[in-house]
């Protein structure tokens, strides 16, 4: 009887633990983001994890520093990925921010040999800013910032298993 009582505290104790990760992390836009992932051919788990440190989903997020949307794009940012990759409309409508973002996660990847770390930093502070970084000190890997989208990254991977569409598969 004892047992059955504990097994039933754990039981409880873990669905509400997997019901409050699931309400800090949050998942809309699925079909945006795999849509765009097959098509930049990355992983959608990056873009998600990308837009919950951003914005946590919010589409019109702004920042102190102007950016905005999902993917908390400057605007001098946003307008030149659209001379680059034409978007139909503003840069402003959530799948575009994630069509523009997620073609700047990849141009950023391509610039920076697949290195994630050197990607998701020049995604943060820009690509020029973290040139003369490691210009300065060629150790420069991981931030706060890269740590966090990784963790995110293993999360969204963990608790919305199925709902991703990888490149490829």
């Amino acid at each position: 009887m004892k047992f059955e009582k504990t097994l039933f505290i754990l039981a409880i104790i873990l669905m509400i633990l997997l019901l409050t990760a699931y309400s800090i992390f949050p998942l809309s836009y699925v079909r945006e983001i795999n849509s765009v992932a097959a098509e930049m051919n990355i992983e959608p788990t990056l873009i998600a994890a990308v837009i919950k440190l951003e914005s946590n989903f919010d589409d019109l997020a702004l920042s102190s520093s102007g950016a905005f949307g999902l993917m908390q794009l400057m605007p001098e940012t946003a307008n030149w990925l659209k001379t680059q990759y034409t978007v139909q409309g503003s840069w402003r409508d959530p799948f575009n921010n994630i069509k523009l973002g997620g073609f700047y996660l990849k141009r950023l990847l391509l610039e920076f040999n697949n290195d994630i770390h050197h990607t998701l930093n020049a995604y943060h502070m820009g690509p020029n800013r973290l040139k003369k970084l490691l210009a300065d000190n060629k150790e420069f890997r991981k931030s706060n910032y890269t740590k966090r989208i990784n963790l995110y990254k293993r999360i969204y991977q963990i608790l919305y298993d199925g709902y991703f569409i990888y490149p490829g598969e």
